[in-house]
Order: structure tokens, then C-alpha cells, then sequence
């Protein structure tokens, strides 16, 4: 897996392993299965598919690799586990992790490629990735193209993914930012007031317009004051001009949606300034952890605020023992559970189809997402779980990183969102302030 144990060319392959432990599962299955004619009735119409995962995840490059890594690695303990529970019910079929995909950095490029090669070489059914949106976008492009493949994106979360034309094979199990635009709203409302002038900043892509777009709608809404609104392209040699020109803004706070990468640029540029305070400056997710404090600088980040999902799932922190457990090296990020949940209910999903089409595995994820009700499980309840699902019956999986419905455009239906600071270079958190949807 990513912690080295089955890593060629930079590509993570687990074919061959699962062949090993497909034989010793089958064992097992027998044994249980025999004994269950004398105690259980085992599901008589599984669907008995043999369900195909791959990921794209950024485990190499610079910004994103503990992320990538930590989503890439859940996955994989996502789909172990459905397998694990659906030999413990004796349920036939499979669900394996094909192949894991570096897209260094999320290069939109390598992106498509990896992709391409998941659908078309190694015929996965479900993509899990990727990181960033315009990444999972790319993600979106190859599915909504091919022929019975799904894409779950983890972590993703700018509006494009709703209305993005994917012909209903792009999910995803991370909130939108229009919700939240409005857990932002709240917070820089809390500090500053409803009226206060706000100067929003935003890295060039589809998350950062994305983004800063649904927070000025809403902040409007809401009765407040933009005072203006700068772009900066990632990769640029000097940043100096976009901080002057935010700066020059009439603004009592600034929201800034970025990377790590590109704001350790912008930062020094503000700072040179001498009219830029940071702890008049609220941030999102990207921030809300220790390596980017440290690519940042904690000096230029102490006083910051901002706002990120967080995880309203089931027994989180057992899971996260358990995680840890299995994969003793992984980084270690707060959305790790959000590629667990995907991965999960991909191979949920592949015991409710009828079919391995792209409309009978958007119609089974929903199955299994709680949309049609059901029995609820969490994490650790997934031999119950696949026992229901193979039996036909709807259920709704509780998972780690939360409650998941997918909507017609494949979101989830609802969120949380936390508030954190940083001071002397730790991240702060005040449940107090927690925002769900």
C-alpha cells in the first residue's frame, strides 16, 4: 500500500495480494457459510459482483502529499474492511483495491491520465479521488466518458462538482463550499459584524472562485460589505502586487481561499506591506493543519481564523485507533475518514447493483447513502451492513467522516463545520463555534 508495502514505478498495484487473500477468504467464507445452514440463512439474492477500486490521490509533490497519502491509505482500509465483513456473512462477489494512482500534486494533467488508465487498463468501477476540485473535475471528465465507472471525490468541495455535466457519475462525500460560504459568514459575523467590509482573496482555479464567490453572495445576503476581490495564479515568481492591491481595499477582515504553497508567497508579500494584520484574516481548510503552519511560517499565520468540514461521524475516534493500527506510517490528516467513507460505500454500492453500469452503481451508491432509509451502521457494523445490502434492503451508512445522502448532483445532503485559530504556531479549535447543516 502507500506505506511501501506494494509500491512499483510510483504506482501502488494490489492485484496480486488480494489474490493470496482471496484464496484464504474463500476458505473462511466456506467454513462460515457451512456452519450458517445449520444456524443463519445467508442472503440468497447477493449480488455476487466483483466490485474494482482504484485511487488517484496527490501522495508526492509539494502541498498536498500528507493529504493524498492519508486518503489513498484510508481507501484501501475502506475496501479491506467491506471485504473482510462480506467473507465474515458469507456474502459472494468481492471488492478489491486494483491500483492507486499518484497524481503528484494533483496536476491536472496526470490527473486525466491516471484516470484514463483506471477506467480503460485497469476497468475499475469506482475512482476515488482526487484531492483538490479541479483535480476531481478531471476525475469527472474520464467518467462521465466511459462506461459503467463512478467517481467519488474525498475531499473536493467547490460548487462545480453540482453542476458539473457528468452525466451522474460524480460524487462526492465531502461538502460543498456553499455551505461553506455560510459557516464562514457566521464566523467572520461573530468577529466583526453583519455589516462589516469584508476584502475577499482567492487562488485562480475552480476552488478558489468557487469559493470566494459563494462567500461574497452570502455575505451579502447577510447584509455585508465587499470591499474588493483579488485573484493570484498558483506558481507565480512574486506576489507583490496582489498584496498591495488587497491591501488598498476598504476592509475591516479578509477571507482568503489558498494553498499552503502559493499563501507562503502571498504571506511575506503582505507582511512587507506593513498594512496587513493576520488576525483580522479568516482561511479554510488547507490551513487547518500542522505542515501547512510550518510551509506558511508560524509567525506569518499566528492570529489567523478560518473555517473547515470536520467529521460528524460514527465512533471516529475508534476508527481512527483501528486506522492508525493498520497503517502506522500514515501522516495523518482530519479528512482521512472522508476516503474511508468513500471507499466504503463503493463497495456497499457493488453489493446493491443489479449491474456494474454507471446508472446502476448511481443508483446503488444512493441505495446505500441513506436516501431510501434503512437500517443505519456505522464503520464498525459492516457485516450487518453487507447483510442487508445483499439481501435488497436499503440502508444508510453511518461513516466516519458523517451522515451521507447523496442529493441528484451527487453531493451530500449536509455538513459540519469547525472553527480554528492559530497561536505560536498551534491550531485551535472551539466546538463552541461548530456550525452543521
Amino acid at each position: 500500500m502507500i506505506d511501501g508495502r506494494q509500491l512499483i514505478n510510483g504506482r501502488t498495484t494490489l492485484e496480486e495480494s488480494y489474490t493470496m487473500k482471496k484464496s484464504k477468504a474463500l476458505v473462511v467464507a466456506a467454513a462460515i457459510s457451512a456452519s450458517a445452514l445449520l444456524v443463519s440463512t445467508v442472503p440468497a439474492n447477493a449480488a455476487g459482483l466483483d466490485i474494482r477500486v482504484g485511487t488517484v490521490q496527490p501522495m508526492s509533490g509539494a502541498g498536498f502529499a500528507a493529504y493524498g497519502t492519508g486518503l489513498a491509505n484510508a481507501a484501501a482500509f475502506g475496501v479491506t474492511s467491506v471485504q473482510a465483513a462480506m467473507t465474515a456473512a458469507g456474502v459472494s462477489g468481492s471488492c478489491k483495491m486494483i491500483a492507486q494512482e499518484d497524481s503528484v500534486s494533483d496536476a491536472p494533467s496526470v490527473v486525466r491520465e491516471a484516470a484514463t488508465k483506471l477506467a480503460k487498463s485497469d476497468k475499475v468501477n469506482f475512482i476515488i479521488g482526487s484531492l483538490t476540485s479541479g483535480a476531481s473535475l478531471e476525475v469527472g471528465t474520464v467518467t462521465a466518458a466511459a462506461s459503467g465507472v463512478i467517481g467519488i471525490a474525498s475531499a473536493a468541495s467547490s460548487p462545480a462538482l453540482t453542476t458539473f455535466k457528468d452525466n451522474d457519475t460524480l460524487f462526492r462525500t465531502y461538502p460543498s463550499d456553499l455551505l461553506q460560504a455560510v459557516a464562514l459568514v457566521k464566523a467572520v459575523s461573530k468577529a466583526y459584524g453583519n455589516t462589516s467590509w469584508v476584502t475577499v482573496g482567492a487562488i485562480n482555479n475552480s476552488f478558489g472562485t468557487g469559493l470566494a464567490t459563494a462567500f461574497k453572495r452570502a455575505w451579502i445576503k447577510n447584509g455585508g460589505h465587499i470591499g474588493g476581490t483579488v485573484l493570484w495564479n498558483a506558481g507565480a515568481a512574486s506576489y507583490d502586487s496582489e498584496a498591495a492591491a488587497l491591501v488598498k481595499t476598504k476592509h475591516d477582515a479578509f477571507v482568503f481561499v489558498d494553498y499552503p504553497d502559493s499563501f507562503a508567497k502571498l504571506a511575506p508579500a503582505l507582511a512587507r506591506t506593513k498594512k496587513w494584520d493576520a488576525k483580522v484574516t479568516f482561511m479554510t481548510e488547507a490551513f487547518n493543519d500542522d505542515s501547512a503552519v510550518k510551509t506558511v511560517g508560524a509567525s506569518l499565520m499566528n492570529g489567523i481564523r478560518g473555517t473547515s468540514a470536520k467529521t460528524n461521524g460514527t465512533d471516529a475516534a475508534a476508527w481512527k485507533t483501528a486506522f492508525v493500527k493498520a497503517y502506522p506510517k500514515n501522516p495523518g490528516t482530519f479528512v482521512d475518514g472522508s476516503g474511508f467513507d468513500a471507499a466504503v460505500l463503493s463497495c456497499l454500492a457493488g453489493i446493491s447493483a443489479t449491474a456494474t453500469t454507471s446508472k446502476a452503481l448511481a443508483k446503488a451508491l444512493r441505495n446505500v447513502g441513506g436516501i431510501n432509509g434503512g437500517a443505519a451502521y456505522s464503520w464498525n457494523q459492516l457485516t450487518a451492513a453487507v447483510k442487508d445490502v445483499a439481501a435488497g434492503k436499503p440502508v444508510t451508512y453511518n461513516g466516519v467522516w458523517g451522515y451521507t445522502k447523496f442529493d441528484k448532483a451527487g453531493d451530500p445532503m449536509g455538513g459540519a463545520f469547525e472553527v480554528w485559530s492559530i497561536k505560536d504556531g498551534v491550531i485551535l479549535h472551539d466546538s463552541a463555534q461548530d456550525v452543521q447543516f
